[in-house]
């Protein structure tokens, strides 16, 4: 009997003990999320920008007779694998979700008279994404993930009405997800969107309109400090380039004061919102799907339906 009891134990033990959670996991008690805006008036300095002068069919042609210089600000295209690993639904206890999102937010620091794309007085820099849980009483940090507008090329911005975004620090601490007490390892996915409200100068009006997604993956992002590889993991994810890209935020049309009770049309300040989903995984369990394609073609079919909307 006794024999079978210890053979029984033998066998059960080592399953009770790699199903015990570790401290740095299920952190989630009377949580807090907070996200902040990071606004600046002189976010792209455009006094630094050279002219860009737009050649006519002749310009190109004795262009063409030479050797071929490029257009300032003119793009190469960088194709991307659109195929994006996301951790799947199944396995709830090892899985967790939360959002966070921004409402009643302004991208210019100024009215305009140019028009709904008029990307003068930008003033979006970026936004700071915050967890917080009671940690044995004590308010404690689970993660900060800061995110910043790319101002690699600015020239994307003026010529094409898009933006992209970088990281520029994130730190995990605790999991929200349940974390196998063999296993202080983290998967994280971000999903970021970025949608407006307007009206046109015909009066059409548009509402919870998205303007574009961004995605943003980590993977065996390690959760215990003490580790030798915690630094060097999140110093290596700082400066990356989010993939996905968005439009610039379209001025709604109005009017302006002009002095004497009188009036003249005018676009708005471009009012939008953030809104960010975030899925945490401690287990490698994940499906295959379409997240975005960067191709030219599909950012100018996109455009160009957006810019006839606005018209």
């Amino acid at each position: 009997m006794h024999s079978i009891l210890s053979r029984t134990l033998i066998f059960f033990l080592p399953v009770l003990f790699s199903c015990a959670g570790s401290k740095l996991g299920s952190a989630h008690t009377k949580e807090e999320m907070k996200m902040n805006i990071s606004e600046s008036p002189n976010v792209i300095d455009y006094g630094i920008l050279k002219q860009q002068e737009v050649p006519n069919l002749a310009g190109r042609l004795e262009k063409g007779r030479g050797p071929m210089t490029g257009l300032i600000g003119g793009a190469v295209s960088f194709a991307t694998d659109a195929v994006k690993q996301m951790i799947a639904k199944d396995e709830k206890k090892y899985t967790a979700e939360y959002q966070y999102a921004l409402t009643g937010l302004y991208f210019y620091d100024q009215l305009s008279l140019d028009g709904p794309f008029d990307p003068i007085g930008m003033q979006f820099k970026g936004f700071r994404l915050i967890r917080m849980f009671d940690n044995d009483g004590k308010k404690d940090t689970a993660m900060v993930a800061d995110f910043e507008l790319d101002q690699t090329n600015p020239y994307e911005i003026i010529n094409n009405s898009i933006f992209r975004l970088k990281l520029k620090d994130i730190r995990l601490n605790y999991a929200k997800a349940k974390v196998p007490n063999n296993n202080n390892f983290l998967n994280m996915d971000f999903e970021i969107s970025f949608k407006t409200s307007y009206v046109n100068g015909q009066g059409d009006i548009y509402k919870n309109v998205e303007l574009g997604k961004f995605y943003f993956f980590l993977r065996n992002a390690p959760l215990d400090k003490s580790t030798p590889e915690y630094t060097a993991y999140y110093e290596k994810q700082k400066g990356k380039v989010i993939d996905g890209q968005s439009f610039i935020i379209p001025r709604s049309f109005g009017y302006h004061m002009t002095g004497m009770n009188m009036t003249e049309p005018a676009y708005s300040q471009g009012a939008y919102n953030i809104e960010v989903k975030v899925k945490e995984s401690s287990k490698n369990l994940f499906v295959n799907q379409l997240i975005i394609d960067n191709s030219g073609n599909f950012v100018d079919v996109l455009e160009n339906q957006l810019k006839k909307k606005l018209k």
